[in-house]
């Protein structure tokens, strides 16, 4: 090999690494909170949301909502809009009774950025399906079970 060819796969390499952005965008959606809680516990979840995508790109809106009963009824704990770029919030709870299930709730639209109104995985917001319906991948859900 001389050392024309290799100085020409080199630059060829070198260019093609110079289209490729530095770091993909980090956007995450998480919920904390324990797997199981006895009767009459206090406890907490955890929401935290993020974005390092820069361009403006903010979390423009998170909403976090849970239930006591297993889903049959929800309550509001945050409908908030233009958050910036993490947010933690956390959610305190009593457990009811044994063999209930507590459901804890998030979604997240990240907007402002060069993406648009994206969803965790920088998939474009479907509002009138997942949005609307608390599905994946706008929303985030954590089942706490009461044994």
């Amino acid at each position: 090999m001389t050392i024309r060819p290799l100085c020409l796969r080199l630059l060829a390499t070198l260019s093609i690494l110079a289209a490729v952005p530095a770091f993909a965008a980090n956007r995450e959606v998480t919920i904390t909170a324990p797997a199981e809680v006895k009767p009459g516990t206090s406890f907490q979840a955890v929401v935290t949301a993020s974005t390092d995508a820069g361009g403006g790109e903010q979390i423009g809106f998170l909403h976090i909502e849970y239930s006591v009963d297993g889903g049959k009824t929800w309550t509001s704990h945050c409908y908030e809009e233009k958050v910036g770029n993490s947010a933690t919030r956390t959610v305190d709870l009593l457990a009811p009774t044994r063999g209930t299930k507590i459901i804890v709730r998030t979604r997240v639209a990240f907007r402002g950025g060069k993406a648009g109104d994206v969803d965790y995985l920088g998939g474009p917001i479907q509002w009138s399906e997942t949005w609307e319906k608390w599905l994946a991948p706008s929303a985030r859900v954590r089942i706490i079970y009461v044994k």
